[in-house]
């Protein structure tokens, strides 16, 4: 198998896997944890997150050096440019995940480890409403994915 067609056959699936990931998440899990006491929820979310960013972000990595090098070797503007933009979309995702959804995450894990957090007034509200943010910020950053997988996509099926 030569690399080109290595890169596309890594990236591609790979982008997809990611949104549907992150999606199947926001969707059919996340939302069960909102009638759960913090007790439950937090360390559930907790295990979730930390399975996810040791499978995601190798993934991402591997979607991001595929689609980089697609974009470098493609001979075809329209080609190079799907290929780049697929690459930085799913870059995006991971600062995404850095800037805007890991306060949550963290304030998130650390009222699963912390007696006194659980103990405390109004943390059943404040765990729902962190808990609906990561839904939707990570709807959010599974549309990414999927963009980037239907643009890589469009550019392996395009016509010379």
């Amino acid at each position: 198998m030569d690399a080109p067609t290595l890169a596309k056959s890594l990236a591609i699936p790979s982008s997809f896997l990611l949104s549907s990931y992150n999606f199947v998440f926001s969707q059919n899990v996340i939302p069960h944890l909102y009638q759960t006491p913090p007790s439950i929820s937090t360390p559930i979310f907790a295990k979730i997150y930390n399975i996810g960013a040791s499978t995601i972000a190798p993934m991402a990595a591997s979607a991001i050096l595929a689609y980089g090098y697609l974009s470098y070797t493609s001979t075809e503007s329209s080609k190079r440019t799907a290929y780049a933009t697929s690459a930085a979309l799913t870059f995006g995702t991971l600062l995404w995940t850095m800037t805007r959804m890991k306060p949550g995450i963290n304030r998130l894990i650390e009222i699963s480890g912390s007696q006194q957090a659980l103990g405390k007034t109004g943390v059943e509200k404040e765990v729902v409403w962190l808990l609906k943010a990561w839904a939707g910020q990570n709807t959010f950053r599974a549309s990414l994915h999927l963009t980037a997988g239907v643009l890589g996509y469009w550019a392996v099926l395009s016509a010379r």
